[in-house]
């Protein structure tokens, strides 16, 4: 199941993720006038924690539990133990719903029907993505040792679409309305968050796989042929796609 996806991996998806910058924020409290926010498919509250920069009422919903034990350090927000798609939450709710890294993990549909019953109307979804250039030589590179080691390795919205894919899909097809907001977030990495953040991917292997110690060692090798001054920039795009559903408006 893709709840389980993550298991094992809290510590590591918590310090070596990249976190959101404050222009989305800003994008999101502007277009999305509410009280109330249900952050969905939370996992360790990378995105919650941004959410409390604004004075909205935070709910998180996270169904894995190595990933809600991170939600829980959190506090000033309620934490739910619930799948995407049957959050648990009453009905009308909330008047947004935010799912950061996530959404590629859900039922669409089920989880498009889950919306319209938490949200007010005409209440909104944001769907946030940290996408990362791939046309930069070190992810090519980081991206082809992860193909020889990683079985369950996969690109764009977890193998169900390319990024340009997933993006045609959400403003042309899933929405009935839909704001487009897209922002640098750059990210320098040394080679301990370089490595972290790669082992924290859904598909990594782990240290009980026979391969981990050549896997690390390749990474750190893509690391030393980068690296200036013991960094590397990572080039991510925080992309959001606020949208609504016609039958709610």
């Amino acid at each position: 199941m893709n709840e389980q996806k993550f298991t094992g991996k809290a510590d590591l998806y918590e310090k070596f993720r990249p976190s959101y910058p404050d222009e989305l924020i800003d994008f999101l409290y502007e277009n999305a006038r509410c009280e109330a926010v249900a952050d969905i498919g939370a996992g360790t509250g990378k995105f919650t924690r941004c959410l409390l920069k604004k004075p909205w009422q935070v709910t998180a919903v996270e169904p894995n539990a190595d990933m809600r034990g991170k939600l829980a350090e959190i506090g000033s927000i309620t934490v739910v133990n619930a799948p995407a798609e049957d959050t648990g939450l009453a009905d009308n709710s909330v008047g947004l719903v935010t799912t950061a890294q996530a959404f590629h993990w859900f039922d669409e549909e089920r989880f498009k029907t889950e919306c319209k019953r938490i949200l007010t109307p005409n209440g909104q979804l944001a769907i946030i993505f940290n996408e990362r250039n791939s046309e930069d030589e070190i992810s090519v590179e980081r991206n082809e040792i992860c193909m020889r080691y990683c079985g369950a390795f996969h690109s764009g919205h977890v193998g169900k679409r390319t990024t340009e894919e997933g993006s045609a899909f959400l403003k042309n097809v899933y929405f009935s309305e839909v704001k487009y907001f897209a922002v640098e977030n750059n990210v320098e990495n040394d080679e301990r968050t370089f490595i972290g953040d790669t082992l924290s991917r859904s598909y990594a292997i782990g240290e009980d796989n026979e391969n981990y110690g050549r896997f690390v060692g390749e990474l750190r090798d893509v690391f030393a042929k980068h690296e200036k001054g013991g960094k590397v920039t990572i080039r991510y795009t925080a992309a959001c796609y606020l949208g609504r559903f016609q039958e709610m408006i």
